[in-house]
């Protein structure tokens, strides 16, 4: 009778070697066909959110630029995943990978991964295959689909891909994942928990890190009793498949087992299948709860085994009936007295889940739903007609304002003059409160026989925040440009001379090479003037740069920025205080050097602890030292502000953005004849690092001249030439000596001849 069971039983659930994997009707999940939308992919990071995110991890898929990439390059310390977000409980039995093909550039796909999974109520969990495998085999080309079946499969409701790599190398991917919706056991404890004996261990191996436990402290997750696996064999045999048998000893556990299962929802159940090995077991008891907490002893079941002569062990399944009990928890004990009890594989059967709904019944519509239905029809149709015409004017209203960018430039400007000077003043009508550290825009007029063009100056547009990520061998379209929060305005006139320094080198020339744009992998913006972005960017090599490019590609202004530092940054040449120009692109933007920790100001800001006196005294004498170089080429810089300052890995600094007299520093940083008379010269780019010094000293956490608003910084540059009293300087707290102290003083003297230079500031700051 047990043995015509035992084949009646393999019948019904099929293969006897897969009770649960039988009924999962395997296919993929999604992320190749689209059923899983790209909200539902999700990414630690990635080199750029248009070409590389996430979403274009779709298997078979060549979306932006092929696949997924994350920001920086992998190795084996490494953590950054793909996310698929499931929304519900799924069982997944496979995982399939691809590299990027990017039409036939990619070079990039994962060799090995990581999995790490989560299901409601738990955390984060690595998967580990049934051998004690963490590290799954990957791809070997950027084409191949490589599919790879779990054993045991994972119960999750997301999942991650973590590549990982032996070398530092740059990793892709895409991916789907092939399984079904899983409405069974979601948890399940046993007490106790396996029996260990001398050198026999049948403590469930694989069971799952949840790090979850019951009230009585008792480990949850899922394990042996729920991978589709039933052993057939021996538990005895050292042939038996690694992790197939959980296994109970009379003397250590008493002869009772309780284990304790858990649903993530309500379900009805018909029976329960127990696929175990030994002589017998004596009685199993079952019961439920609706509610998670309680379990009436009404809904109890118990079922004996009908006492067999053969005491020989063997493997069998015991089936008992629910009766249609309903549980999102079930607990069941086993007695036994045979000396081994075993178990590798409980099934729960049930009807469909039980759930509130209800009944819709299909009623023709009446005369006033069809009124209503052509009303909301019209209602519709009009406000479609509307965003129609609010996207054609605003596409119009766009396509009008950069033809007239130079016109934008004038509106909301109150202009001043001063006496009888020719010079005019420009300041927004409608003033913008602003952070206690954020620079002011600063708007005048600039003095000049060949442009009335308007100078408005922020922060640089070389100040930006370094990204980590270090790519090699990779390239593929630059991306489109994304919305952004701050704006950093640029404006660029001709090249005038600077004045006549004591001592003149001759300006350096260098080849500047080409790279096309197919050459170039552009990522995330990192800064951006008013007409100019800034990207990170790798060029051929994987040597990661500054792309700067214009907005637009029909605004003069934006142009002419870039030709202008192109010209002051050949004419500078190189220098290891300031930031090279390494290359150009054949549109002729320009390919900076990249600095790592970006600008002091923001640096300084965002350290909790106090620099010490060292290392600002470090600081301006590398600031110092760059500048002495400009000072002996004839190059004014015009435009050092701390946001010019850059900062390398190594605490290093180097200066950047110089533009020459025609483009003016920020006000605040600004000497008096500047702001007067439109005169820039080497002594008031002394008197600009003057400014810096100032403001590093203080840690960049007070605004120079910050009790003034920009009229009142005119009037006092006015006041300061016209010698009258009551004007406002800055001060130096009291950490340099006196020599140096006396030195920077000496910058800040209205007449600019008697402004140190920069060659005798290097020699008190070395």
């Amino acid at each position: 009778m047990q043995i015509a069971l035992a084949l009646l039983l393999a019948l019904v659930f099929g293969s006897p070697t897969a009770l649960i994997l039988e009924h999962c009707d395997e296919r993929a999940l999604g992320l190749a066909s689209g059923r899983i939308t790209d909200a539902q992919i999700t990414a630690s990071s990635s080199f750029d959110k248009q070409s590389v995110g996430p979403q274009n991890a779709r298997l078979h898929s060549e979306l932006a630029s092929g696949a997924w990439c994350p920001k920086p390059q992998i190795n084996s310390k490494s953590y950054e995943y793909l996310q698929i977000n499931l929304n519900s409980t799924f069982l997944i039995t496979a995982i399939e990978t691809q590299g990027r093909y990017g039409n036939g550039t990619g070079q990039e796909f994962a060799s090995e991964y990581m999995i790490d999974y989560l299901r409601p109520g738990c955390q984060w969990m690595r998967y580990t295959n049934r051998t004690g495998h963490m590290l799954m085999t990957g791809n070997f080309d950027t084409v191949t689909v490589v599919r790879r079946a779990l054993d045991p499969p994972i119960v999750a409701s997301k999942i991650r891909i973590v590549p990982m790599s032996k070398v530092t190398r740059t990793v892709c991917l895409r991916a789907d994942l092939r399984g079904c919706e899983h409405h069974g056991i979601i948890y399940y404890s046993t007490a106790p928990e396996g029996s260990r004996l001398n050198d026999l261990d049948f403590k469930d191996t694989i069971f799952e890190n949840s790090q979850l436990l019951t009230e009585s402290g008792i480990r949850r997750g899922l394990g042996l009793l729920t991978d589709g696996y039933v052993a057939h064999s021996s538990p005895f045999e050292k042939s038996q498949k690694n992790a197939s048998w959980i296994g109970w000893h009379k003397n250590s556990a008493s002869g009772v087992v309780r284990i304790l299962f858990e649903f993530g929802e309500l379900h009805n159940f018909t029976d329960v299948t127990l696929a175990t090995y030994g002589n017998r077991v004596n009685q199993i008891n079952v019961i439920f709860s609706q509610d998670g907490t309680n379990f009436p002893l009404h809904t109890e079941i118990t079922s004996s085994e009908p006492i067999s002569s053969n005491s020989t062990s063997r493997m069998y399944y015991f089936r008992v009936p629910l009766h249609h009990r309903c549980g999102i928890k079930v607990r069941m004990t086993i007695k036994f007295s045979s000396e081994w009890m075993f178990l590798t594989e409980v099934h729960f059967n049930s009807t469909s889940n039980i759930t509130s709904s209800t009944i819709k019944v299909a009623v023709p519509p009446s005369t006033e739903n069809k009124k209503m239905m052509v009303l909301g029809g019209v209602i519709f149709l009009t406000l479609l007609s509307c965003v129609a015409l609010c996207v054609t004017m605003f596409l119009r209203r766009r396509k009008y304002s950069e033809k007239n960018c130079d016109q934008n430039l004038k509106k909301d400007l109150i202009i001043t003059h001063m006496g009888n000077k020719p010079t005019c003043h420009v300041f927004p009508s409608n003033k913008i409160s602003r952070a206690p550290y954020e620079m002011a825009n600063d708007i005048y007029f600039a003095k000049s026989q060949k442009s009335t063009l308007l100078s408005v100056s922020s922060k640089s547009t070389s100040s930006y925040r370094p990204l980590p990520p270090t790519w090699s061998e990779f390239n593929f379209p630059p991306p489109p440009p994304a919305p952004l929060i701050k704006e950093e305005p640029v404006y660029s006139q001709p090249l005038s001379p600077g004045s006549n320094s004591s001592m003149r080198r001759t300006p350096i020339s260098y080849d500047i090479k080409t790279y096309p744009s197919s050459s170039l992998m552009i990522g995330k913006t990192i800064g951006e003037g008013k007409f100019t972005y800034i990207k990170e960017c790798i060029i051929f090599g994987g040597v990661k740069v500054a792309h700067k490019s214009t907005k637009e590609p029909n605004c003069i202004h934006g142009r002419r920025a870039l030709k202008d530092e192109f010209a002051m940054l050949t004419k500078c040449g190189k220098h290891p205080r300031v930031v090279e120009l390494m290359a150009i692109d054949e549109h002729l933007n320009l390919l900076l050097e990249h600095i790592e920790l970006g600008n002091i100001n923001v640096f300084m800001q965002t350290t909790p602890t106090p620099l010490d006196i060292d290392f600002l005294l470090s600081i301006c004498s590398d600031v110092c030292e760059g500048m002495a170089h400009l000072e002996q080429l004839g190059i004014v810089h015009g435009h050092l502000t701390t946001n010019n300052i850059l900062l390398t890995n190594d605490f290093r600094a180097k200066i950047c953005s110089p533009r020459g007299p025609a483009h003016h520093a920020q006000l605040r940083y600004s000497a008096p004849e500047c702001i007067v008379a439109n005169e820039f010269t080497h002594k008031s780019d002394v008197w600009s690092f003057a400014v810096c010094v100032w403001e590093m000293s203080y840690q960049c956490r007070l605004r120079p001249f910050e009790q003034l608003s920009n009229e009142q910084i005119v009037d006092n540059a006015c006041a300061l030439l016209e010698n009258r009293p009551n004007t406002v300087t800055l001060e130096y707290p009291p950490i340099f000596n006196n020599d140096l102290r006396r030195c920077l003083n000496q910058s800040f003297n209205v007449n600019r001849v008697d402004r140190p230079t920069f060659e005798k500031l290097m020699k008190l700051l070395s």
